[in-house]
């Protein structure tokens, strides 16, 4: 595209960078389902070599379906052990206490720090060792401090919280969702 002899038989910018190792087989895909997004985490955070993440977009047409109605029949069995009576009024007044109630005492900055370091532990022991020897120990290493660094974050939890309980709140009263379409589709004319 830069020959001499050719000039910018393509057109293209002169001041453009020239990557060397420009992958062109990567291409922008919508990110749906449990594969797709653990192909995104992967590829984004953990930053698997070239030659896995082609392994893994190649047997895609093969296991995205597999893995999610996996992923779907373990989670129905789970919530439905969740949502067991006697499970679901200690959950209720455990979500309860965590909003609402303000009273309980604050933890020591040595407390957080303990329990920082120890979930911080269980993230790097939760990788899988088959993956580490992919990805490298410094990139194991950088990835989960990246996530768990994400995840300190009060304010965006706080928020996420409130989206979640907003959209367990619609499922177990989908009447409510009903009274806001029908509060939005009435216009009043003029």
């Amino acid at each position: 595209l830069f020959n001499d002899l050719l000039k910018n038989n393509a057109n293209r910018a002169e001041n453009t960078e020239r990557k060397q190792n420009q992958n062109y087989f990567m291409e922008v895909m919508t990110v749906e389902g449990v594969y797709d997004y653990l192909m995104y985490v992967g590829r984004v955070v953990f930053q698997v070599p070239d030659w896995l993440h082609h392994l893994l977009m190649g047997t895609r047409i093969l296991f995205k379906n597999t893995l999610e109605m996996y992923t779907d029949y373990y989670l129905q069995c789970k919530l439905e052990q969740l949502f067991q009576e006697h499970r679901l009024v200690s959950l209720i007044t455990l979500l309860r206490d965590a909003i609402f109630c303000e009273n309980t005492e604050p933890r020591s900055l040595q407390d957080k720090q303990k329990g920082a370091k120890q979930t911080f532990e269980e993230m790097m022991n939760y990788i899988p060792d088959l993956l580490v020897k992919c990805i490298g120990e410094e990139t194991k290493y950088e990835s989960i401090r990246l996530l768990f660094d994400g995840l300190q974050q009060p304010v965006l939890n706080k928020q996420l919280t409130y989206v979640l309980l907003d959209i367990v709140i619609q499922e177990l009263f989908p009447e409510l969702n009903k009274v806001q379409k029908e509060a939005t589709s009435v216009t009043p004319w003029m």
